[in-house]
């Protein structure tokens, strides 16, 4: 996925502030929530993209910018502790519906943000954009908070979406013994620079 924050009006005097994502300081994460057995109905498999880059722009004087995020997506690992048999099957359930030889990246690119500022270099960020995953296009909104400090930003947020606005099949484990719901939920934390 790709994050990218850019103002849209008319010039400012100070240039927006372009950021590039470190990925070895960032993570972004996918929740999905599982229903079944009761004894695995509560589980919540969450899995963690190993390969992604972004990019967000920021007018601080404005209170706008820019995000763009792409994340491969062949490149989700689970995170649980579970049996390396259990590991494989998610994960090859994961590879079954996201088609990453087909569909290889997720793409976030902004196309409004609205931003407030809480205090000192603390600001929220309201963001509308568009997801492309597995071949389909749909608006999305992103809750976030940034963080600005010398050289860099940190930025943290969520997102939820439904697999069928994606024409993602839901996946089942285990002979359907295991169901994952038709939502997910996404979480990022990521740290950029100048």
């Amino acid at each position: 996925m790709l994050l990218n924050l850019t103002y849209r009006g008319a010039k400012s005097l100070v240039p927006c502030e372009r950021y590039t994502f470190d990925s070895k300081s960032s993570q972004i994460t996918v929740q999905a929530f599982a229903e079944g057995l009761a004894g695995v109905a509560a589980h919540r498999p969450s899995f963690s993209a190993r390969e992604f880059s972004g990019e967000i722009e920021f007018d601080r004087d404005k209170l706008d910018g820019s995000l763009n995020l792409t994340a491969k997506a062949g490149s989700l690992e689970l995170m649980d502790d579970v049996t390396q048999y259990d590991r494989n099957a998610i994960e090859r359930v994961v590879g079954e519906v996201l088609r990453p030889e087909l569909f290889p990246e997720v793409i976030f690119r902004s196309s409004v943000v609205v931003c407030g500022h809480i205090r000192e270099n603390l600001y929220r960020a309201d963001i509308a954009g568009v997801v492309s995953l597995h071949g389909v296009e749909n608006v999305q909104a992103i809750q976030a908070q940034l963080v600005l400090s010398d050289g860099s930003i940190r930025a943290y947020g969520k997102l939820r979406l439904r697999q069928t606005d994606y024409s993602l099949p839901i996946a089942s484990v285990a002979g359907a013994m295991l169901r994952l719901r038709d939502e997910l939920a996404f979480g990022f934390f990521v740290v950029a620079r100048q």
